[in-house]
């Protein structure tokens, strides 16, 4: 693998770089713009991380087009360390937001003293950023495949895509496959949720961000089924429009019953989105940036992540 320093790949170039480059980064320049500010302001004097492309196959064949990210200087420590897999928005999986805050956690050395590992994973199979099209055909026809739900509510292509990434994870160099976790942003909601229900060995916890859960129906709780599995921590926008309560809790039903712990932080005033400063140039009502909403569920995570990993 050709590891690079991924912070000034991201940061050192103008904001169109990231808009028109292959693949595709950022939806516009007002969105890169605005992650690159955020991504310098909380960027470490000591920020060593480096990434690289990954492209895997699921078990059906299709093609994966993920990114990973450590700490520079990994592959010369014996030392195994924790890995994270990044479930992705709907603007796929070639976002330079997820970059940023793999950046934060791989150099995050309170958290993580030896590091950490960061498999963005893909499951649309997207491998130029033409989830960032406005043209949303291609994006819906993938989106729809993947979303399929069996006659008895799970996903099984999304479960086959997020083996894959799973498995993909587990084969790095330096990662501990007893010490995984997995973040999930808005449309990433569904995977965290459908890896749940795979009750994979070595998750030891998930979070979401602005996840979102419909189409799944309500679990007939059989307490015969309770396994003991990972905390999970949903943080939500108690004003997204894209969240109804009903698939909110259907969600945590099922993550308890296939015996997880569930943590619900309900962020005031947040709208959908609300992690992104870049969401401040959203023209869609139903987004918005929440700062504070942010900072608190950022905070929330981290410290699941100490005391689990």
């Amino acid at each position: 693998m050709d590891w690079s320093p991924l912070a000034p790949a991201r940061l050192c170039v103008e904001p169109e770089a990231l808009v028109t480059g292959i693949p595709q980064l950022a939806k516009d320049i007002d969105y890169a713009r605005e992650i690159q500010q955020a991504w310098r302001s909380e960027l470490r004097s000591d920020s060593e991380s480096e990434s690289t492309p990954y492209t895997y196959q699921d078990a059906n064949g299709a093609t994966c087009y993920g990114h990973l990210v450590r700490r520079k200087g990994m592959k010369s420590q014996e030392a195994k360390v924790p890995g994270i897999l990044f479930f992705h928005t709907g603007a796929g999986p070639h976002d330079v937001c997820l970059h940023w805050k793999a950046d934060s956690l791989v150099t995050n050395r309170e958290v993580f003293p030896e590091g950490c590992v960061v498999l963005v994973a893909d499951i649309l199979s997207d491998e130029r950023g033409w989830s960032w099209s406005p043209d949303r055909t291609k994006f819906n026809a993938a989106r729809g495949e993947v979303l399929a739900v069996n006659p008895d509510g799970t996903r099984s292509i999304l479960q086959i895509k997020i083996d894959a990434a799973l498995k993909g994870l587990k084969s790095m160099p330096g990662v501990d496959g007893t010490r995984l976790a997995a973040m999930g942003w808005c449309l990433g909601g569904h995977s965290v949720l459908e890896l749940s229900r795979m009750e994979p060995s070595g998750v030891q916890a998930m979070v979401t961000f602005h996840g979102v859960f419909d189409g799944i129906p309500p679990m007939d709780t059989d307490e015969s089924k309770v396994k003991e599995g990972c905390e999970i921590l949903l943080c939500n926008g108690a004003e997204d429009p894209f969240v109804s309560k009903s698939s909110l809790q259907h969600a945590m039903d099922t993550m308890k019953q296939h015996g997880h712990t569930v943590s619900l932080l309900q962020l005031k005033g947040a709208k959908h989105g609300f992690t992104s400063p870049a969401q401040d140039f959203n023209s869609n009502e139903a987004f918005g940036f929440n700062e504070e909403g942010a900072k608190v569920a950022w905070t929330s995570a981290l410290d699941l992540l100490r005391r689990s990993l």
